[in-house]
């Protein structure tokens, strides 16, 4: 998430063991059809992925932002994780500031592609620090979604589309460069984008993690199946967290798409001690958190693609 609204502008590492027991297993004899209800995805899972952005990080001076090493080898790692899963995948190269920087789009190769249910995460960080809240934790909620979703060899109504953007720190570049490429008429095609920007903090202060739901998804209905999801946790939300357009649902809202996210933070002005800073690693994220993210992105999807 950035700080203030701006103006618009490789290495194959292979999960850890936790990962590939718990969800990469053989998939089931049959697909799961609709009306399917999501499977609990343990917090090791997206955990053994943030861990790999934190290695990634580590050998590119503590950074992901787009123009490092640490930036190019999220996206090889993301494309092959997805791949490897079986979805459908489509990387797109941009230019900004003089910084060559990309998106990893992928789609599961079912259901109705005119009704779309898409969800996202930005795979850069900040220069100053590895990011691993910020938005490893989305990436991370939207891998073991993937991974979950293949092994239920999902079958569901509606097409589901994840996006992994690049350059939101420099202000939302990816995901705007992405909807404005789309070709005509698809962007009415997308029935709802949903996005997943810092959904990893921890307790600070003795002050419990607060989570908040967009202010959009309010009105337009898709708050619905989060609402559901928390109250079945007996966690109270904030249902109406206005981002000031600070993240990469912006570009979709712009575009007439119906919005919504979800964010582990009460408000703007309780981002985290670590926001933006070097210190956003590894001990930044909360493992319960990123399970309440990580299953909470499955109840929304499952529900919404039907």
């Amino acid at each position: 998430m950035r700080v203030r609204k701006l103006a618009q502008a490789g290495v194959a590492v292979a999960l850890a063991a936790t990962l590939t027991a718990t969800v990469t297993g053989p998939a089931p004899a049959a697909p799961v059809t609709t009306a399917a209800t999501p499977p609990v995805i343990s917090a090791s899972v997206p955990m053994a992925h943030l861990q790999k952005l934190m290695q990634f990080a580590t050998a590119s001076n503590n950074t992901r932002v787009i123009g490092s090493a640490g930036f190019t080898s999220t996206v090889t790692y993301i494309q092959q994780q997805l791949t490897g899963l079986g979805w459908q995948v489509t990387t797109q190269k941009f230019t900004t500031g003089g910084k060559s920087a990309s998106n990893v789009v992928a789609e599961w190769p079912y259901g109705d592609a005119t009704h779309v249910i898409m969800a996202g995460a930005h795979s850069d960080s900040v220069a100053a620090g590895p990011g691993i809240n910020d938005d490893g934790s989305g990436v991370a909620a939207l891998l073991a979604n993937a991974a979950a979703i293949s092994q239920a060899n999902l079958r569901p109504v509606k097409r589901i589309r994840f996006g992994f953007w690049g350059a939101e720190e420099q202000g939302d570049v990816g995901s705007s460069y992405y909807v404005s490429h789309l070709a005509g008429g698809e962007a009415a095609k997308i029935d709802a984008y949903l996005n997943f920007d810092m959904i990893g903090n921890k307790v600070e202060n003795g002050k419990p993690v607060g989570w908040s739901l967009y202010v959009e998804g309010q009105s337009n209905g898709l708050n619905a199946p989060f609402k559901t999801y928390f109250t079945g946790q007996n966690i109270t939300v904030n249902p109406a967290l206005d981002t000031d357009d600070r993240s990469d649902h912006a570009a979709f809202k712009r575009a007439g798409v119906k919005v919504t996210g979800v964010s582990s933070v009460r408000s703007l002005n309780e981002l985290g001690a670590c926001y933006h800073r070097a210190c956003d690693n590894l001990t930044d994220v909360d493992q319960n958190s990123m399970a309440l993210g990580t299953n909470a992105v499955a109840s929304a999807v499952w529900a919404l693609a039907g």
